[in-house]
């Protein structure tokens, strides 16, 4: 656990940190505000880049930052536009929320709790029974869905809205702090759904179910 948290924390200030402490960096050498914006954002694909290397994968989300990369690197060339490239991130949420909603209708399960099957090995067997039988856990998850899915469509809002109406160098920082405000926001949501209906405790509690018999 130790280490996955500290995994996620340095996912965290490469992904958020860096691009932001990049921009105002390099525009305090007078870069202008497109070309900082653009090599500002490096650092994450450069995370994505050392871990197909290194680990010989790269996960969905590694493959949108490098292709908001390549995007950005092309709006940059052909339009110069810095609000088109604020806008980046804003682009990934609403794809992020049309996702989890369009998860409701389509497929067996809502992604969140895909994605809760996921980083749980050993509890796939209970959680799914528990998600055949219990009517309850199945509107929490679908809850949460649309929770994220809601709350990633209205920041891709709020984040666009900042780009087109705010000078441009003002936008980065505040938008970094919107995520982070977002991002906590329904972290708290989701603890309390969960808690609320037990659900955590299921899901936490150590499997029996999946795991081998031990020998007598």
């Amino acid at each position: 656990m130790g280490n996955e948290f500290r995994s996620s924390l340095a996912a965290l200030l490469i992904d958020l940190g860096a691009p932001v402490g990049g921009y105002y960096l390099l525009r305090a050498f007078d870069v202008p505000p497109v070309w900082a914006l653009l090599l500002s954002g490096l650092p994450p694909a450069l995370r994505v880049l050392y871990t197909l290397v290194t680990r010989r994968r790269v996960d969905g989300i590694g493959l949108l930052v490098l292709m908001f990369l390549a995007v950005g690197l092309a709006t940059t060339l052909m339009t110069g536009d810095a609000r088109l490239m604020l806008v980046r991130g804003a682009w990934f949420s609403t794809l992020a929320g049309v996702w989890l909603l369009a998860s409701m209708v389509v497929g067996q399960y809502p992604t969140t709790y895909q994605a809760a099957r996921a980083l749980l090995p050993g509890r796939g067997s209970r959680l799914d029974s528990a998600w055949d039988e219990q009517p309850s856990f199945r509107r929490v998850w679908r809850a949460l869905t649309v929770v994220w899915g809601v709350g990633s469509l209205v920041h891709s809002g709020l984040s666009i809205g900042m780009a087109y109406t705010l000078p441009v160098d003002d936008v980065p920082a505040l938008d970094a702090g919107l995520s982070i405000a977002f991002f906590v926001g329904l972290q708290v949501i989701t603890q309390i759904l969960l808690i609320r209906e037990g659900t955590l405790r299921q899901v936490l509690r150590p499997s029996t179910v999946d795991m081998p018999a031990s020998e007598g």
